[in-house]
C-alpha cells in the first residue's frame, strides 16, 4: 500500500472496520482515494460515520489531499462570498450561471455563520483583503489594525496579532507560499513624509509578524493586493500635478522572494482614455485577469461612454500571452448612471459572465450576469453588496494551516 497516510494510520484505524490485514488496508486506501475527491461540505458530515473516518478527514496530510484536488480540478466548484445587510451571505456559483437564462429575479443565497467579533468592532467597516485555499482574510478594524482569518465552510477563524506597527496603513495582501508550505499576510506602511514604505510579514506557521528587509522601494502600491501564482498584483498609477493619470504599471509581489516586480501592460491607452479609464487586476480560475472600464463617478454621455474591456494572461509571466477576451458595451448596462466593476467569474461554457455593476446615483454595487452572446445584463440580487469576492471550499484550519 503505497498512500503514505493509510501506511501512517494503519497501527491505529482501519477504515473498512473488517480488521487489520492486507486485503482490508488496500481497501483503506482505495477508501481515502475516493473521499479525497468528495465536496468538503460532505466530508464535514462524514466526520460523524465512525471515529475512524474523524480522525481521517481531520489528519493534515488528508487535508493536504483533498486540497491538491481541489487545485488540479479542471472545473473546480466556486462559491461567491458577499455582504449584505450586515451579514456575509454565499451564492454557488454554478447554481448561478444555470440560472442565467432565466428572467430577472434574485438568486437564492444562504447566510454564513460568521464569528462573532468584539463589539467595538462595526461589521459595516469590515473589509475583505484576501482570499485563498478556502481562507477568507479580513481586515476586522483599520484604525487598530486587526487582521482576521476565517474559513467560511469549517466555521473556523483566528484573530491575529497587531502588526508591530503604528504608522499609516498603506498595502497588504494574502497567499500562500508553497516554498514554506505557510500562508503569509503582507502589510505595508509609509515610514515618512518622503514616501518610503516599511512591510511587515505575518506566517501562520509562526503566528507572528517580522519585518521585511529587503523590499525595495521602486513601487509605490496602495490596498489591497491581487493573488494568482502565489504572487501578489496591483496596478500602480501614476499621475500628474493636476492628479490625471499619466502612466500604469503592473506591479507584482512574489510572496517567496519577497521583492517587487514589474509586468507588461497588455495594452498602451491614448491619452484621452487614460484619464478616462481605471485599469484593476483580478483573478478568475486561477488566471491573472486586467480589467479597465470608465473613472467617471457621474453620469456619463453618450458620446463619452467607454466600454468595459478584459484581458487575461493565459501563461503567467509571458508578456505575449495577454489575450483580450471581453469587451461589454456601455450601452447594454441599465442606464448611463450604471458602470462595470469588475468581473467575478466566468462560466465552464463561456456563456455567462458575473460582474459587479455599481450605481453611481446612489453609490451602490449589484451582481450582474452578462451573457455576451446575447450582449444581454440581468441582476442576480435585488439588494446592494458590497465586496464580492470568489472562494473554494476547503477543510484548511485557519488555526493551523493544516487540518481541522
Amino acid at each position: 500500500m503505497s498512500d503514505p497516510l493509510c501506511t501512517r494510520q494503519q497501527q491505529q484505524l482501519v477504515l473498512s472496520g473488517t480488521g487489520p490485514s492486507s486485503e482490508s488496508l488496500d481497501f483503506d486506501a482505495v477508501i481515502v482515494e475516493i473521499l479525497s475527491w468528495l465536496p468538503a461540505k460532505s466530508l464535514l458530515r462524514f466526520r460523524c460515520v465512525c471515529k475512524a473516518w474523524q480522525a481521517l478527514i481531520s489528519d493534515p496530510y488528508f487535508v493536504r489531499k483533498h486540497l491538491s484536488r481541489i487545485n488540479t480540478k479542471i472545473n473546480s466548484s466556486y462559491s461567491l462570498l458577499f455582504m449584505e445587510n450586515s451579514s456575509f451571505r454565499s451564492i454557488d456559483c454554478e447554481a448561478l450561471f444555470k440560472c442565467s437564462g432565466h428572467d430577472d429575479g434574485p438568486v437564492p443565497s444562504r447566510e454564513l455563520d460568521f464569528p462573532v467579533i468584539d463589539p467595538r468592532f462595526e461589521f459595516e467597516f469590515i473589509e475583505i483583503i484576501g482570499y485563498c485555499n478556502g481562507f477568507i482574510c479580513l481586515l476586522i478594524d483599520s484604525d487598530s489594525l486587526v487582521f482576521m482569518l476565517w474559513n467560511p465552510c469549517t466555521r473556523e477563524s483566528k484573530v491575529l496579532p497587531e502588526p508591530p506597527s503604528e504608522l499609516y496603513l498603506k498595502f497588504y495582501g494574502f497567499g500562500y507560499d508553497s516554498t514554506t508550505d505557510d500562508y503569509k499576510l503582507i502589510v505595508g506602511f509609509s515610514a515618512s513624509s518622503a514616501g518610503e514604505y516599511v512591510a511587515f510579514a505575518f506566517t501562520l506557521k509562526t503566528g507572528s509578524w517580522r519585518k521585511l528587509q529587503s523590499l525595495n522601494q521602486n513601487f509605490r502600491v496602495l490596498w489591497n493586493g491581487c493573488l494568482v501564482n502565489e504572487t501578489l498584483h496591483w496596478v500602480l498609477n501614476e499621475r500628474d500635478e493636476f492628479r490625471r493619470v499619466i502612466a500604469s504599471r503592473l506591479v507584482s509581489f512574489d510572496l517567496a522572494e519577497e521583492k517587487f516586480h514589474e509586468i507588461a501592460f497588455p495594452y498602451f491607452p491614448n491619452s484621452v482614455d487614460r484619464c478616462n479609464l481605471v485599469a484593476r487586476v483580478g483573478n478568475i480560475r486561477d488566471s491573472l485577469i486586467l480589467h479597465c472600464g470608465p473613472i467617471s463617478t457621474r453620469p456619463i454621455s453618450p458620446r463619452s461612454r467607454l466600454d468595459f474591456r478584459m484581458w487575461v494572461m493565459k501563461e503567467y509571466g509571458v508578456e505575449k500571452s495577454w489575450n483580450e477576451v471581453m469587451k461589454i458595451p456601455s450601452e447594454i448596462l441599465p442606464g448611463d448612471h450604471f458602470r462595470c466593476e469588475r468581473p467575478l467569474c466566468i462560466s465552464d461554457d463561456g456563456a455567462a459572465t458575473l460582474i459587479d455593476v455599481f450605481d453611481v446615483y446612489d453609490d451602490r454595487c449589484f451582481l450582474t450576469l452578462y451573457n455576451p452572446k446575447e450582449k444581454t445584463c440581468r441582476n442576480v440580487t435585488d439588494n446592494c453588496v458590497s465586496q464580492p469576492a470568489t472562494y473554494v471550499e476547503t477543510l484548511v484550519s485557519p488555526l493551523t494551516g493544516s487540518g481541522v
